[in-house]
This record gives structure tokens, sequence and C-alpha cells, in this order.
């Protein structure tokens, strides 16, 4: 009989722990025990935290955007001297957690990182990081046609925070003066991302960093990553603007209250919560726009997934990823994608008039997501990679 995999997952009540730890307690061939751990403990807690986890090492342990791990790495060397492995999952921008949180990664050989984004892979394999790409998913506890419909069904939605929040915790005082100084560059990048939401801004600001590297006067990191951040934003409210403006009382923003300083508040709901009714308010919506994040080059966010297990329509901007994942022509089309805002508005007014096509391809999504895009796939291909890296 196979013994069972030993596995600690480290919860620290960050986005997708509850996927992942449903999806680990459906597994009849993993042992898992799930610690309450601080998202960032300080360095005397190490060595209380790895004695409370002594018993249950060795050990697959598992992470979520390095959530549990001290800055200076005192417990991440402790778990790897127990002879355990660590497997981690950069769910969103692992540049903001290196920057921002700066905690010290080392112990590679005993270490994997799974990264949302592709294009994330080649930065963190320089850092020495084993890095591998595993897109988001969904969990069809929370995302099915099983929902109800609310009464009220809306023409056009979409779905998100504004994001200013978090901006005002990145664009600091210092932060705003440095821009200020680079207020030229920052209108260029704004224009190239306008005109190509696919480009790479991080690419472009290395390739002209003779007109701003010597003259910096912070941290060269922190630097792009607000650059780039400020421009997705911009960009993001912008077009979400102009929908609210195109269709007027026919599109609703489901995010948080900063949108109201934008779109009239007549088209802002805060109502729609993920783990209560999201999956109501997808169904219910007859096109859901998909705007993906500027750190989002190639693949997706879980919108993508979520929707589409709830049966719903989902219209979203041109990404590599959608084609490797669904089929994007002919009769057998499960998404449908966006170049630019006037395509997206050509199509939103397409797929208005046009139900029946508009169901089809919102079925056939479903069934490819039910297929291979479950947090459940997800975990299989995590652990497979673990196995065949350190043979277990």
């Amino acid at each position: 009989m196979q013994l069972k995999l030993n596995v600690v997952f480290f919860n620290s009540k960050t986005f997708l722990n509850k996927e992942l730890i449903s999806a680990l307690s459906r597994r009849p061939d993993v042992h898992v025990v799930c610690v309450d751990i601080p998202v960032l403990p300080p360095k005397d807690a190490a060595e209380r935290i790895f004695s409370q986890l002594r018993q249950h090492l060795p050990a697959l342990v598992i992470s979520l955007n390095d959530a549990g791990f001290d800055q200076a790495g005192a417990l991440s060397s402790l778990i790897a001297s127990s002879g355990s492995y660590m497997v981690n999952w950069y769910y969103d921008d692992p540049l903001y957690e290196q920057i921002f949180y700066k905690r010290l990664i080392k112990d590679f050989s005993r270490r994997i990182d799974f990264v949302s984004e592709d294009s994330f892979v080649p930065l963190l394999a320089a850092k020495g990081h084993n890095a591998h790409f595993l897109p988001l998913a969904t969990d069809l506890e929370y995302f099915n046609t099983h929902t109800a419909l609310r009464d009220k069904t809306y023409d056009l939605a979409f779905v998100g925070n504004s994001s200013l929040e978090f901006l005002d915790s990145v664009i600091t005082k210092e932060m705003q003066e440095e821009m200020e100084r680079f207020k030229s560059l920052l209108a260029r990048l704004k224009q190239v991302y306008y005109h190509d939401p696919r480009g790479n801004l991080r690419h472009y600001l290395e390739s002209h960093a003779d007109e701003w590297e010597l003259n910096l006067t912070m941290d060269r990191d922190r630097f792009l990553f607000a650059m780039i951040w400020m421009v997705g934003y911009l960009y993001r409210r912008d077009f979400v603007v102009d929908l609210a403006n195109t269709y007027k009382d026919r599109f609703m923003c489901f995010g948080d209250l900063y949108w109201s300083n934008f779109v009239p508040k007549s088209q802002v709901s805060t109502d729609a919560m993920y783990y209560k009714n999201l999956c109501s308010y997808y169904r219910s919506t007859k096109i859901n726009i998909n705007i993906n994040r500027v750190q989002t080059l190639t693949s997706f966010t879980q919108r993508i997934f979520d929707c589409k297990a709830s049966g719903a329509f989902l219209l979203t901007d041109k990404r590599l990823m959608n084609t490797r994942c669904f089929v994007a022509e002919g009769n057998d089309r499960e998404i449908v994608e966006y170049e630019s805002l006037d395509h997206c508005k050509k199509l939103i007014d397409y797929y208005l008039e046009h139900e029946d096509e508009r169901n089809e391809i919102a079925l056939a999504g479903r069934e490819k997501v039910l297929a291979r895009h479950t947090y459940d796939n997800r975990l299989e291909e995590m652990l497979l990679t673990a196995r065949q890296t350190w043979g277990f």
C-alpha cells in the first residue's frame, strides 16, 4: 500500500487559501496538516514556529505568495534542514512580494516556485528560483450553474476593485516626488501601453534605462514597479470609465466604492462578494468583461475561470494563454477576446444581439473549465512537478 504524501499547508488567510485547502482535502493520497501562521512572522518567531511544525516533518510544505515565511529566511532554512521540501505559488506579482516584504529567499534546491503569469518565470529563474508557470483556476464549490439567477439581469458588467487603495500604498510621498521628476517618461509609457496593452513595460523601461537610471534617488526595483503599476491602473480605470459612459445604465461595475470617483454611483455596486454571491452576478449578466492587470502579459486572472464555471459569457482582452487554454475561433469557440477598447465595444454590441451564439460559447467554455481548469487540476500538476523534481 502506497504511503500518503505528508503535506503541511501554511494557512495565512490569504487569497486561494480556501481553494487549496479544499483541493488538498479531496486527495486520498495526501495527509494534510493546515498550520495557521502569520503572513510575515518576525525572525525571532522562526524557532518557535519550527518547533510546532517539527512533529509533522519531513513534509512537503506548501505556501502562497511566501506567506508564513520570515524576512530573514530562518524558517525556510529550518524546514530545509528537516529533510522537507517547499512549494510556493505566487498567485500574484512575485516582484511585489520581494520588493515590499523583502524576504530572503534561499534553499533553492529544496524549493519550487509556481507563478500564475508565464513572463515571471525567466525573471525568477535569473534570481535562482526553480520557477514554473501554473495558471489560476476555479473552485466549483463557489462557481457553478446551480446558483440561482438574481431577479435583475444586467446587459454588461465588470467585476473588480479599482486598485486605488493598493496604489496609494505603493505611491508614497517619496515615490510621488520621484515620478514627478520623470513625468515625461511616465506619459510616454502610458502612450506605449494604451497603444498595445500586451506590451512589456518592464522591457521598455529597461531598454531606455539611460534616460532615467542614473538620475534615480530611490530603489530601482521599487521605481520600476510603481511606474508600471501606475500606467496599468490608469489604463484599466479609463477602460471601465469609457464603458460606463458608453453603455450608461446598461453597465454595472461590481467593486469597491472608489469606483464612484470615476463612474456614476448608480453604476457602482459593492454587493458582489467573492465566496457568497459573485457566481449569481456572473450568471445574471449577459456580457461579463475581463480587463487584465498590467502584470498579466500572457496569462489571465481567475475571473476567466470563475465566470466560465458559472456558465456565464465573458469577453476578455487578447492574451497568449487564451488560445493555449481555450478555443478562440470557429464553431467550437470557448472564449471571445478583444484587441482594443473599440474592438471590445463592437463585440459587446454584437453579442448583446446574438443570444444563442453567446450562450453556446458560454456552455463550451464551462465544459472546458470543468475538465481542465479546477484547483484539483492545478494541485495535481503541482504535486506531479514536485515528485518529478525530487523523486518522492
